[in-house]
């Protein structure tokens, strides 16, 4: 083995397949870093391109210094088969083979890449050293390998006693792998069930100082073998490149089925707690564990649980349904949500003959004697739960919502209230769910100096700005990224104190040659590169090593931070709800629309991103507030069942909110039993101008409305034209709207002197700004004059119809060509009786509203039996059809069916139609 190569080991690995007739449209991945490229490896003849492998890993890993990993997937080609067959052919015989297929699958991205098949012939487990893999600091190499040694010699034997060693055991530089090898393809989600097994068991196994990666999914990349680590330090900062190391070696091919099968007996016996699967929702994975039970805790929960489903276990049976599915729902819910593994669900018979008593035991016993559940079912329930955690386990959770509407005769309302008495029930083991708050992260500017390179940046600087990152991205919404625009953490400014004569004052500069450092060789992108905004995120948590309660809570803090109001505080109820739905992944009905409410007239919105402004472009409503609840169901929802109630509950209450908010003029509150924390029933000095503020309406460009006042006292303040929140001079900043309101509000609201209230005109400015909510003008005369004007055609339409032009008359619309009639004594009835406008500023609306769409011109109309010329307003069949509807056409007319008004007469010199 002392010849042992990086692609020797993967030829070694790939061998048993490359004779599949299947081979040459399947490859594994090599990815480096820190600028990302792929190359691809096909996977026929694997053994003849070691050689090659080998060439191109020390390229790029040893010459240039790339970081080398290698993928557990398979990735498959079928999509680019004709392409790969033209390239194939091109190879000459004797030439060395093309490994470089980036230019027909493109540059890795981060996540699961859309060629990724569904099968995979190796599980890696990446155990680290965690000084070595925090710190970044390697001081003897030899000592860090005999480290890595000693995880493995601790693992060993039980490995041996279960029969499923690795066949590879590597030194990586800040710990070890271990390579299980299959014999043959085995299904792909063996690896997403490895990290509900896989971290449990060896944490509680290796000494301390290791740790497992939790990190298992089909996406997943490992560091190549035998490659060079260029990630360490000497401890006087100088780089250290540390090579990869071949610990042991075993001849054996082991299923990778069989392996975690293995590991979860083991687990069991020896009483350790395996975890769940992870849930991936906008890109980020959520541990599912909200409900924590120690062992000594599984009786007092199975009575509350027993207790609060005895009634439904009872209508369930009335009504004729199945306890079985009523079981497989609740049983899921429970395994999905909480801690909880499989003996600790069912029990288990230990091999001196002693029982384990597991939950759901203690709940049939208590359901049977409530005569609740058949005596004789117990296996039946105990396979049905072990059914259940299995497919769990397996990534393919149960709909709990769905199944009990589909099984069960229960309805919606029913199905709420089942999972509402498990939730009671598990209500005392809720996991505490806590905020970041972001004003602790550490990234204030430096002071006078300030390093260059990001290698140079202590570590508890580094993390602070990798959880400012995170914070900041939390609620974009751009697709893709540009580095060079990120957002900049304080981190990367110096404040110096400037001196001119006796005046001093600090100025900020931008320390740019750190911030390329950072996304060159802190995150590994190339400067001015466009990057996924998800794979950023992705990153950013790998490299700074933030945990997903970390990320949950910086995700809480973000939101409140958009919900909170600008110049008062946020009513207790909207941060008690957030809390909730971070712990609960879900939210009542009552406490959905509230939010629904709060978010449209007080959250900020999201700001417009490159993607959603070309959403705007491609025809789609995109409304930034409503934006708001879409990411926190995205971040917080349980499952996609949950999250679909949610959208529709908020969508709807969303849409009929309209000032003034429910709490304005309230004096006690229906959630929150603190009440005097509400700033609308006990408002501090200095919120009263908020509290007043019952709407900002800007409509469009013509101008603004503002409403005030409480329960009873309601006033309304228009200022037409345009909107200037802030207008500076060589001087000095002025706030024009901020000092209109002010004016207004204290002297036609209040009744005193402006001079009277103490307020400070950029902040009135801001809180304005913060609740303006762009509406459809109603500022615009010529607007509301064209929508009454619409509205008239379409009643004139229904009710009196059109006439074809051989019967047209002074009285009705009438079609001729492409064109629908007004006869000006129709027109007339409309313009003076209906908008009260003169005839001259009834045209200006139709050729500023309708453009070509309308013209004027002499028309012939009936009187009597006679023809006679009028001067007829003439609209395009095209817009009529397009905004009235399709020309209802009468051939008779109905007795006193005329106009109202009398006739205008024919003015010479106009072109008559015929």
């Amino acid at each position: 083995m002392s010849e042992l190569t990086p692609g020797k080991v993967l030829a070694d690995v790939y061998k048993v397949i490359q004779d599949h007739p299947e081979a040459g449209r399947l490859a594994i991945e090599l990815r480096f870093y820190p600028v990302i490229k792929s190359e691809w490896v096909l996977l026929n003849d694997i053994e003849d391109k070691a050689r090659d492998i080998d060439k191109v890993l020390a390229k790029q890993n040893l010459i240039k210094g790339k970081e080398a990993y290698v993928s557990m997937a398979i990735h498959g080609f079928e999509a680019v088969k004709k392409k790969l067959e033209k390239l194939r052919e091109s190879v000459e015989e004797g030439k060395v083979r093309k490994l470089g297929l980036e230019n027909v699958q493109g540059e890795a991205k981060g996540k699961v890449h859309p060629t990724v098949s569904n099968y995979t012939l190796t599980l890696v487990v990446d155990v680290d050293i965690e000084a070595v893999h925090k710190l970044k600091v390697v001081e003897d190499v030899d000592k860090v390998f005999e480290k890595a040694k000693e995880g493995w010699l601790a693992l060993k034997p039980v490995f041996e006693e279960l029969g499923v060693l690795p066949r590879y055991v590597f030194f990586t530089g800040g710990g070890l792998q271990l390579w299980f090898v299959a014999p043959k393809l085995e299904d792909i989600a063996v690896i997403d069930r490895a990290s509900g097994i896989v971290p449990n068991v060896l944490n509680a196994l290796l000494p301390e100082g290791f740790v497992v990666d939790n990190i298992f999914d089909r996406a997943r990349i490992v560091r190549a073998p035998l490659t060079v680590n260029h990630k360490y330090k000497a401890p006087n900062g100088a780089r250290v490149g540390v090579k990869g190391r071949l610990i042991e070696f075993n001849d054996v091919r082991v299923s990778l089925s069989e392996v975690l099968d293995k590991l979860e007996v083991y687990a069991k016996e020896r009483g350790i707690q395996l975890g769940g699967q992870e849930k991936v929702r906008g890109g980020r994975g959520f541990v599912n564990v909200r409900y924590v039970v120690k062992k000594e805790e599984l009786e007092t929960l199975a009575l509350n649980l027993a207790d609060e489903l005895i009634p439904w276990f009872k209508k369930v049976k009335e009504r004729g349904g199945s306890w079985h599915h009523l079981v497989n729902a609740i049983g899921a819910y429970v395994v999905r949500n909480t801690n909880l593994s499989l003996e600790d669900l069912i029990g288990k018979d230990n091999p001196d003959g002693t029982h384990v008593v597991g939950l759901w035991e203690i709940v049939f016993q208590r359901l049977v004697e409530k005569s609740a559940e058949d005596p004789g079912d117990w296996v039946n329930r105990r396979n049905t739960i072990k059914d259940v955690y299995e497919k769990h386990i397996a990534g393919k959770p149960l709909g709990t919502r769905a199944y009990l509407k589909k099984y069960l005769p229960v309805s919606d309302e029913e199905v709420v209230e089942i999972l509402m008495a498990v939730r009671r029930a598990l209500l005392p083991f809720l996991k505490e769910v806590k905020k970041v708050d972001s004003s602790g992260f550490g990234v204030a500017p430096y002071k006078k100096t300030a390093p260059r390179s990001w290698d140079e940046v202590d570590e508890d600087r580094k993390r602070a700005t990798g959880r400012w990152y995170v914070w900041k991205l939390a609620f974009n919404t751009a697709e893709y990224l540009f580095t060079d625009e990120l957002p900049k953490a304080g981190t990367f400014y110096i404040d110096v104190w400037m001196k001119e004569g006796k005046r001093e004052w600090m100025k900020r500069f931008f320390n740019e040659a750190l911030f390329r450092s950072f996304i060159e060789d802190g995150l590994g992108y190339k400067y001015g590169a466009p990057v996924e905004r998800e794979e950023l995120f992705e990153r950013l948590v790998e490299v700074f090593n933030i945990t997903d309660e970390e990320v949950r809570g910086i995700y809480i803090d973000a939101a409140l931070s958009l919900l909170s109001p600008v110049g008062m505080r946020t009513p207790p109820c909207i941060e008690e709800f957030i809390m909730e739905f971070a712990a609960n992944g879900s939210l009542s009905e009552d406490k959905v629309r509230h939010l629904a409410r709060w978010i449209k007239l007080y959250a900020k919105p999201l700001k417009h991103s490159t993607t959603t402004t070309k959403l705007v472009g491609a025809g789609y409503k995109v409304d930034m507030r409503m934006a708001v609840w879409a990411k926190l169901v995205e971040f917080f929802a349980e499952d996609d069942e949950v999250a679909r109630e949610l959208v529709r509950v908020f969508k709807e209450e969303y849409g009929a909110a309209e000032p003034p908010f429910t709490c304005i003029g309230t004096k006690t509150c229906q959630f929150y039993l603190n009440e005097k924390m509400c700033p609308f029933i006990i408002p501090k000095e200095k919120e009263i101008l908020a509290v007043s503020l019952i709407d900002v309406q800007r409509h469009e460009s013509d101008g603004l409305v503002v409403i005030v006042g409480g329960d009873k006292e309601v006033r309304t303040f228009v200022k037409k034209g345009n909107v200037e929140w802030v207008k500076k001079t060589e001087r000095r900043e002025k706030y024009p709207v901020a000092e209109w309101f002010i004016d207004v509000f204290a002297t036609e609201y209040l009744s005193v002197s402006p001079d009277d209230l103490d307020v400070d005109l950029e902040e009135v400015t801001d809180i304005l700004k913060s609740r303006a909510r762009v509406v459809k003008s109603r500022l615009n005369e010529l607007e509301d004059m064209y929508e009454k004007f619409v509205e008239w055609l379409k009643r004139e339409n229904a009710v009196r119809g059109v006439l074809p032009y051989e019967k047209a008359d002074f009285n009705h619309l009438f079609i001729k060509g492409n064109m629908i009639g007004i006869p000006p004594a129709l027109a007339e009835e409309f313009y003076r009786f209906e908008l009260n406008i003169k005839g001259s500023e009834f045209r200006e609306m139709l050729e500023k509203k309708l453009g070509f769409h309308y013209t004027k011109k002499a028309v012939k109309l009936s009187v009597g039996e006679k023809k006679d010329v009028r001067r007829c307003y003439l609209v395009s069949l095209e817009w009529f059809r397009k905004v009235v509807g399709e020309p209802n056409v009468k051939d008779v007319v109905m007795a006193g069916d005329i106009a109202l008004s009398g006739l205008v007469y024919y003015e010479s010199g106009e072109e008559v139609v015929e």
